[in-house]
């Protein structure tokens, strides 16, 4: 029998984007932040088996990284898991930024200048960064599938 995705979790509910900014902005430096970050990854339940396979592999992602997507309410379910913690993390950040959002809620964010807002940016690997706009296209792509 599958395992239904962890929908269930605190990231754009209980930890929700001004609490996310936060919480960055109280870790000072890289080290702290990346620490913040792979606190975030332990907090993310992983995904079962069952989805972690290609269909849910995210494409231009240098480490594995799988997002499921679906609609509950009109609002956007998103879990995701990765074999990086930090990749994880970042997962964990998407997650804050898009889960249990409306389609009208979702149409007016624009990720990169909250992305910016959070001063990772600067931290990030070019590989990183290209990994973390990969992963956000996907969840992109469930928006505007869902919304045609």
């Amino acid at each position: 029998m599958s395992h239904p995705p962890p929908f269930d979790h605190p990231f754009g509910t209980a930890l929700d984007r001004n609490a996310l900014a936060e919480r960055l902005e109280a870790a000072a430096g890289w080290e702290a932040r990346n620490r913040l970050l792979v606190q975030l990854a332990r907090e993310l339940p992983p995904l079962p088996d069952a989805f972690r396979n290609d269909e849910y592999r995210v494409a231009g992602c240098e480490s594995t990284a799988w997002i499921v997507t679906g609609w509950q309410d009109g609002r956007l379910l998103v879990a995701a898991d990765s074999d990086s913690r930090i990749v994880k993390g970042l997962l964990a950040l998407l997650l804050t930024a898009y889960h249990g959002r409306t389609p009208a809620e979702l149409a007016g964010f624009d990720f990169e200048a909250w992305l910016a807002s959070l001063g990772l940016q600067r931290f990030l690997t070019a590989s990183r960064g290209n990994g973390l706009r990969a992963m956000a296209r996907t969840i992109h792509d469930a928006i505007a599938e869902y919304s045609h």
